[in-house]
């Protein structure tokens, strides 16, 4: 059975296709076609990754590395187990020695290149990632102190910044007083600014977009006002849309400046070793924004625990800089009632009004009775 153009899928489960190699996820990203075979070399797949890998369709993704390590239950397999992608795990470093574009078969564990077997892993099914969950669900201890003492550095080297926000960037958008949606690439960031569409028509806020988010927020809509990280990452069309770019010199460097002036859209840089995330969520609390919607960021102990270490501190420090202001996006889908204007309920009770009116008219006796009801109202509006 047909697959897609490159990768076919025979009787026997047997999986062919060109393999795409790169050690990150996000290298691989850049190239990676619907058919390929995903070649990858990361320890516990994150469920961010994991959904990127997903997005691209690929046949199947072989993992060099154990994608559920012990250390934490990593969300990754999941995430591609509902996709439909197979998940070849821990078939060990010959598999990175693959040629790129050389076409493999996969047949259970075994992948094959030229009539040779060149590594064999273990295929994650649903019983093998719960087992795996079960049994990473310990090491959640070790992480969560390696966590805890990665977020003390962050505040010893950061401090400054996330405390009294020395080294923010200003920007051309106002932003006191409003509400604002910072918009990360993180975990079902389309799916969550689509859960809050009502939201974001009703109240339109500021939006802040992170990297390549910003394309994300053009197409389901409002625009990004304000881009914040790698300009690199971000369409042509989500930068022509903004007002501001902050462009964040580990994430964006030169290459971003130069975009920027060559597209004359307003700038300014950061120089702080915080995210991306972190740098959106302090710039809308500095600028005195009243409410703050995370849509793609970590909110949950697990997520947390998933992110680079530095990363995953620093938006954890900065989620609490910002306090009783922050709302998760998937909270606000939840609680978020669509608010009516004024004008909107007496159209809407005057057409009631009517429509009752009309009913009443047609049924047998009802326009005697109206008749009758109006007589008498004229006669004591005309006695009085």
């Amino acid at each position: 059975m047909s697959r897609t153009a490159q990768s076919t899928v025979a009787g026997d489960g047997t999986i062919v296709g060109p393999v795409r190699v790169e050690p990150t996820v996000t290298a691989l990203a850049r190239r990676l076609r619907a058919g390929d075979v995903a070649v990858i070399d990361v320890m516990d797949l994150d469920q961010r990754s994991a959904e990127e890998l997903a997005s691209h369709r690929p046949a199947a993704v072989v993992n060099a590395r154990p994608s559920i390590s012990g250390r934490y239950p990593a969300g990754g397999p999941r995430i591609l187990l509902d996709a439909g992608i197979p998940l070849i795990d821990a078939a060990g470093e010959a598999v990175l020695d693959l040629k790129d574009g050389t076409t493999v078969s996969i047949a259970g564990g075994e992948i094959s290149a030229k009539g040779a077997v060149v590594a064999t892993g273990t295929v994650l099914d649903a019983e093998a990632i719960l087992d795996a969950m079960r049994g990473a669900a310990d090491g959640m201890r070790v992480q969560l102190q390696m966590f805890t003492a990665n977020a003390m550095e962050t505040v010893m080297h950061e401090g400054d910044v996330l405390l009294e926000g020395q080294g923010l960037p200003t920007t051309s958008v106002p932003l006191a007083g409003r509400h604002v949606v910072v918009v990360a690439p993180g975990y079902r960031h389309r799916e969550q600014l689509r859960e809050i569409r009502r939201y974001l028509r009703d109240v339109r806020p500021v939006v802040i977009a992170i990297d390549k988010a910003a394309d994300a927020a053009l197409d389901l809509g409002p625009a990004a006002s304000v881009v914040v990280g790698d300009l690199e990452t971000m369409g042509e069309p989500a930068l022509r849309a903004a007002s501001h770019a902050v462009v964040h010199a580990p994430r964006g460097g030169e290459a971003g400046l130069a975009r920027a002036e060559a597209l004359g859209l307003d700038h300014s840089s950061a120089d702080t070793a915080l995210s991306s995330v972190d740098l959106a969520i302090l710039i809308a609390h500095a600028g005195g924004a009243e409410v703050i919607v995370t849509v793609g960021v970590e909110s949950r102990l697990m997520d947390y625990l998933e992110s680079p270490q530095a990363d995953a501190a620093g938006t954890f420090l900065a989620r609490l800089t910002a306090g009783g202001a922050l709302v998760d996006a998937t909270t606000l889908a939840l609680v978020y009632r669509h608010r009516y204007s004024a004008w909107t309920l007496v159209s809407m009770l005057v057409a009631g009004l009517l429509a009752l009116g009309a009913a009443i008219w047609v049924t047998p006796g009802g326009r005697a009775w109206v008749e009758d009801v109006w007589q008498a109202l004229t006669s004591w509006i005309g006695g009085s």
